[in-house]
C-alpha cells in the first residue's frame, strides 16, 4: 500500500513534475518563516530522497541557487548547511501571507480598456494592482481602481455573466485545473489509513510537498482572474484543504529538519 508521501510525490510529478531547486526554496522558506535557518546538506538529501528526487543532483541545484543569490552556504568539517540569503527571505515574507493566510477578502472587478498607444500598459500598474488581459486593449483588474491611469477607460462589472471565451482565459489564468487537481490529491491523503505518518522525516516531507504543490500553484495564479470568478473558485476550497492538513502536521520544529544529521 503506497503511503502518504508517496503518493502525494506522485500526484505532484504527474500535474507538473518537481523541480529540485524549486523543492528545495519550498523547504527553507518554511522552516525560516521566523528567520534564517540553517538546514545540513544531510538532512536536505534524506529529505529530497524520501520524495522521489536524486540527491545526487542536489548540488548542481544548490550551485544554481546561489549563483542566483536565493542561498547562502557554509560547511563545518564535511557537512554544508544552508540558508536563504536575505534577500531570498524578504522575497519569501512578501508572499508569506498569499501563501500562509486565509483566502483574500472579496473585492470588486473592472474592466479597463488601453489607449491605442499603450498596448503594454499593464507593466506599468502597480503591485497592488492585479490584471488579466482578456485581448489587446482590454484586460480585467482589481484592486485601487484610482491606481489605473486616468486616461484608461474604466467599467464597473454588469448584471451579465462573463461570456464563456472570458470565462475561459480567466480559469486558465486562476489555475482552476491545477488547484482542483491538488484539492483532489490532498484529500485522497486523507482518506488513506494512515494519513499522518510517524516519522519525523516522513513528516517533514509529507509537509514541503503539499506546501512545494500549494506554493507553485497560488504564486502563479493571478488574483484579478481568482477575484473574476468568485467565491467558487478552486482556490479557495484547495486553500482550505492544504491549511488543513498543515495544522494537523503542525509546524516546524528544529527536531524535523535535524533528524537526518
Amino acid at each position: 500500500m503506497r503511503d502518504a508521501v508517496n503518493a502525494l510525490a506522485e500526484a505532484l510529478n504527474t500535474e507538473d513534475p518537481l523541480k529540485l531547486w524549486s523543492f528545495l526554496v519550498s523547504c527553507l522558506g518554511d522552516v525560516s518563516q521566523d528567520g534564517a535557518v540553517e538546514v545540513s546538506g544531510i538532512t536536505l538529501s534524506a529529505l529530497v530522497e524520501r520524495v522521489g528526487l536524486q540527491p545526487q543532483a542536489m548540488r548542481v541545484a544548490l550551485h544554481r541557487l546561489k549563483r542566483d543569490g536565493w542561498v547562502e552556504s557554509r560547511r563545518v568539517g564535511r557537512v554544508g548547511y544552508h540558508r536563504l540569503s536575505d534577500n531570498a527571505l524578504r522575497r519569501t515574507r512578501a508572499v508569506a501571507a498569499r501563501i500562509y493566510g486565509p483566502a483574500a477578502a472579496e473585492t470588486e472587478w473592472h474592466l479597463v480598456g488601453l489607449p491605442p498607444d499603450a498596448p503594454d500598459g499593464l507593466a506599468l500598474l502597480p503591485d497592488r494592482v492585479s490584471a488579466i488581459a482578456i485581448s489587446r486593449s482590454f484586460a480585467l483588474v482589481s484592486g485601487p481602481v484610482d491606481d489605473v491611469p486616468e486616461d484608461w477607460l474604466v467599467t464597473a462589472p454588469g448584471a451579465r455573466d462573463l461570456p464563456a471565451w472570458v470565462q475561459d482565459i480567466v480559469a486558465k489564468a486562476a489555475c482552476e485545473s491545477g488547484f482542483a487537481g491538488l484539492e483532489a490529491a490532498v484529500a485522497a491523503i486523507d482518506a488513506l489509513p494512515e494519513a499522518l505518518p510517524d516519522e519525523q522525516l516522513d513528516r517533514f516531507a509529507l509537509r514541503v510537498l503539499v506546501l512545494h504543490g500549494w506554493r507553485r500553484l497560488v504564486l502563479r495564479s493571478n488574483p484579478a482572474a481568482e477575484t473574476a470568478i468568485g467565491v467558487g473558485r478552486a482556490e479557495m476550497t484547495c486553500r482550505a484543504r492544504v491549511h488543513g492538513l498543515l495544522e494537523r502536521l503542525g509546524p516546524v520544529t528544529p527536531e524535523w529538519f535535524q533528524v537526518a544529521s
